[in-house]
């Protein structure tokens, strides 16, 4: 009985940031996600190609140009869990891209509308 207390003990120390890891390796590959370098994920979704890391997402076009926006996400969250988030949005529907890079400073749901309210608004009105 002792063992088992033990071993279960053991099994439930994973920290967030573990959890994060392992849910955005499970990402990556259901989405078909390579890691790039660190955090960063090349993500290829339709037609579209994307850089994807804790902080930004880049649009990567094949003229070798490129465009990006910051990604909003809670400041505790782990930054795996926002890469994981915002690849499994962008592989569902690419053209969120272009709402994203329109609204910078919000954040959607999984369905791709925006949060409402004040509280999901990352942006400082002050």
């Amino acid at each position: 009985m002792r063992s088992d207390l033990l071993a279960m003990r053991k099994r439930t120390k994973c920290t967030p940031a573990r959890r994060a890891t392992k849910y955005l390796k499970r990402i990556a590959a259901l989405t078909g996600a390579k890691q790039v370098c660190g955090e960063s994920y090349r993500l290829t979704a339709g037609r579209m190609h994307f850089l994807v890391d804790s902080k930004f997402v880049r649009l990567i076009s094949p003229r070798g140009e490129s465009t990006c926006f910051y990604v909003a996400a809670d400041p505790d969250m782990p930054g795996a869990e926002a890469v994981a988030s915002a690849l499994l949005q962008l592989k569902n529907d690419a053209r969120l891209f272009d709402k994203w890079r329109e609204l910078q400073g919000y954040t959607f749901k999984a369905n791709g509308r925006m949060f409402t309210g004040t509280y999901w608004s990352v942006r400082d009105e002050t």
